[in-house]
């Protein structure tokens, strides 16, 4: 089985709300919606997954085009998950993005395992400047140490 995935050509299509509602349905927090559309609009790469018409995954990534990108907000509905949907949209991303060098991605830490099966690795130097506030609740979801 498999989703029809749009890229960032179709971003006027995209329904903010659900969209917003998918992102927290994934465990990715629920968040304001005008900044959820401007998130998406400022990101070099989208992918948008339809099953049915219906979005139910989506990510998006910026990118330097020559040495770098950042992968980030890879969810699938939980509803779908279970049916090649990740695998499908990860194939996709790591295919369009690895041309232009490396590849960042930033992970809920249960889903780390999943990103290894695409050639991801663990990073002894990364780092995160952020709020008191930010900090915070990175630490206590288990981001940073």
């Amino acid at each position: 089985m498999t989703i029809t995935l749009c890229d960032k050509s179709t971003i006027n299509a995209v329904d903010w709300q659900r969209l917003s509602h998918l992102l927290a349905a994934g465990g990715l927090n629920q968040r304001p919606l005008q900044q959820v559309e401007q998130a998406w609009r400022n990101n070099t790469f989208c992918w948008f997954g339809y099953h049915d018409g219906e979005l139910v995954a989506t990510a998006r990534a910026i990118s330097d085009l020559t040495w770098a990108s950042y992968v980030a907000d890879i969810v699938v509905s939980p509803s779908h998950q279970g049916r090649g949907y990740g695998k499908q949209l990860m194939t996709d991303i790591v295919k369009t993005l690895l041309p232009f060098g490396k590849l960042f991605i930033y992970s809920v830490p249960e889903k780390t395992g999943f990103y290894q099966q695409y050639g991801f690795r663990f990073l002894t130097t990364g780092m995160v400047c952020a709020t008191a506030e930010s900090l915070f609740k990175l630490e206590q979801s288990g981001y940073i140490r």
